[in-house]
């Protein structure tokens, strides 16, 4: 029998952390009142920015409902719809009065496309500039006044907070020049501009507002409040064994409290027991969609850390234990007789 704790993934004092965390992810952008009565359950709702237009009294509902729950509002500053959308009047009206020179751009002068349907913005250093502009200026001071002023929400989750680009396309052009950026150089320079844009969130918001990045990179840990991993356990975050598990759960235990686990339907269990196993880590399920309550598990207070035994991983609370098999993407949560 080997038994070893896990070094480096839990947050200290653990007698006092929480239990589950539930996290829904809303980005539709319409919010019914029965879904609004289901999401007030979570402890955490990220909800797309159209909804505080289209649902404000549903939004409203939500707080008031369970007053202690944080609400985010998701955007996306990283990508804008090629087309006028349904529901989406906030974006559609963004998208009408948007400077072309903004577009990131291939050397053949054609759009740089991450989502199909959508085309991505020159977050960079390099984005050229407009009347003292660049993109990063232009969407923050959009962004705070339009919706960040909003005094029902708590926070801000950035969609794609990525620090790197280089991946998406080989031929992005960002600085204009009809040449393809070299990777490194691109990199830094979208590195430069997404620090910049969530500095000029946090200067104006303060620092009791929360600031969530999607992707469960460690680049801008000095400044957010957490990640999410989307889609956990994530393989691209430089180690690949057990589907990147190992690798994910480093980067998890290094975040801020803020920090989420978003897994499709099917891994919910594995996700699951995969956050108790931490102390800082809100579980999702898909977009869209609330936990079931048959998850909404009682669990305790934890008795101790997590530890390894037979290449298995084991926590124990109060009325339940967690067993994770990360080699299989399997969880487990017994209840205690």
């Amino acid at each position: 029998m080997k038994i070893k704790i896990m070094a480096g993934l839990i947050i200290i004092n653990i007698a006092s952390q929480a239990q589950i965390k539930y996290c829904t992810y809303w980005t539709a952008p319409t919010l019914s009142s029965e879904n609004a009565e289901k999401l007030s359950k979570d402890n955490l709702v990220i909800i797309d920015y159209e909804n505080l237009i289209n649902n404000p009294e549903e939004v409203s509902q939500i707080k008031k409902s369970q007053p202690s729950l944080k609400l985010l509002v998701y955007s996306n500053p990283m990508e804008v719809w090629e087309k006028e959308m349904l529901n989406r009047n906030i974006a559609n009206d963004f998208l009408s009065t948007l400077p072309s020179a903004y577009r990131l751009k291939r050397t053949d002068d054609k759009p740089v496309i991450f989502w199909k349907g959508m085309e991505m913005m020159n977050i960079s250093s390099k984005c050229p500039k407009i009347n003292g502009k660049n993109y990063v200026d232009y969407y923050s001071d959009w962004i705070l006044s339009k919706i960040l002023s909003n005094t029902l929400i708590d926070g801000y989750f950035i969609d794609n907070g990525t620090s790197t680009i280089s991946w998406v396309d080989p031929k992005i052009d960002a600085d204009n020049n009809k040449c393809a950026d070299p990777p490194k150089a691109l990199d830094n320079w979208w590195r430069e501009g997404m620090i910049d844009f969530i500095q000029k969130i946090r200067k104006e918001k303060g620092d009791d507002f929360i600031i969530v990045t999607n992707k469960g990179e460690t680049a801008f840990f000095f400044i957010n409040n957490g990640v999410m991993f989307e889609k956990f356990p994530n393989d691209y975050l430089g180690g690949k064994i057990d589907y990147g598990w190992h690798q994910s759960m480093k980067n998890a235990g290094k975040a801020r409290p803020y920090t989420i686990f978003q897994v499709d339907f099917s891994n919910l269990e594995f996700g699951l027991a995969s956050s108790l196993l931490l102390d800082n880590v809100y579980i999702a399920v898909g977009q869209n969609m609330s936990i079931p309550d048959k998850y909404r598990i009682n669990t305790g207070k934890p008795l101790n850390k997590a530890y390894l035994k037979n290449h298995l991983y084991y926590r124990e609370f109060e009325n339940v234990m967690v067993e994770v098999n990360p080699a299989k993407k399997t969880g487990k949560i017994t209840k205690k007789n």
